[in-house]
């Protein structure tokens, strides 16, 4: 029987290093773009600033802190409205393929999962069948038990009269 584990432990590996790096990466970028959303924070405010002392310079304090202030209240308002936009086409073909891709991962793994019991299962009852008297739907511990059982004769001793209670 052929062992996947050594090549389920590369791909493993593989994939955390790969995961390890797109982390780094992907932090590195949110560190930058942190930076550039503070830096034009900062600028906005100084417009804000700017803008509200023109405008009193023109109507005085009250109107032109007015006139700012709805100014930025519509701003709001419109990233608000932008914000609340509802998935366009493209977005939700993206997460439709992104759950059936993982429907299909799960798909496959489950019937990976089953082949190997079924290996499993064809290698060990044979001898377990000889000592149960029956190979209908034995639970999974009696199978590794008695695959314990087949391989070592000092086991064997030891094992077979726990399988024999009924």
């Amino acid at each position: 029987m052929i062992d996947p584990t050594p090549q389920i432990r590369k791909l493993a590996e593989a994939e955390l290093y790969r995961a390890e790096l797109e982390a780094r990466r992907l932090a590195r970028r949110l560190f930058l773009v942190g930076i550039a959303v503070f830096i034009a924070l900062f600028a906005l405010i100084m417009l804000v600033v700017a803008g509200f002392l023109a405008l009193a310079e023109i109507y005085g304090y009250p109107l032109g802190a007015l006139i700012t202030g709805a100014a930025l209240t519509l701003l709001a308002f419109i990233a608000l409205l932008a914000a609340a936009k509802a998935a366009g086409r493209a977005d939700r073909l993206e997460l439709e393929l992104a759950n059936r891709t993982i429907a299909e991962a799960r798909t496959a793994v489950k019937r990976d999962f089953d082949t190997v019991e079924r290996m499993l299962n064809d290698l060990t009852l044979g001898a377990l069948g000889l000592v149960k008297g029956s190979t209908g739907s034995l639970p999974m511990i009696t199978i590794i038990v008695g695959a314990l059982a087949a391989l070592s004769p000092a086991l064997r001793r030891f094992i077979m009269p726990f399988l024999r209670k009924d």
